[in-house]
């Protein structure tokens, strides 16, 4: 009896980086929403930019190229110092400390050595 060789779905997950100290965190987003409130910092505005779905609009060439279905979500983002950390992907994961691309990771491995 012959096995058959079945490959299992690949999921595909994805972290972003995006530097706020950039003409695309400066830019003026429109809110779907209501008006817009002012008194937020451009980095929180390119936050809510990203939660409302902008990001594909703001990133079509990596949006597109990387594999990333319409089923992946953004999960998290985190609001550095001077940059978002979005991770996206069909369901939540932890990031692998080894191949992730959050500066704090990166940050802590440097320390240790």
């Amino acid at each position: 009896m012959k096995k058959s060789k079945v490959m299992k779905p690949t999921t595909s997950h994805q972290e972003i980086l995006l530097f706020t100290g950039t003409t695309l965190a400066s830019r003026e987003f429109s809110s779907r929403e209501e008006n817009n409130n002012k008194a937020n910092s451009a980095a929180e505005e390119l936050e809510k930019a990203c939660w409302a779905g902008l990001l594909r609009e703001l990133l079509p060439e990596v949006m597109n190229n990387t594999g990333v279905k319409s089923d992946s979500f953004i999960w998290n983002i985190l609001n550095g110092k001077n940059f978002l950390y979005i991770t996206m992907g069909p369901h939540p994961v932890v990031a692998d400390n080894e191949t992730t691309i959050d500066p704090y990771f990166y940050m802590m491995s440097m320390c240790e050595n």
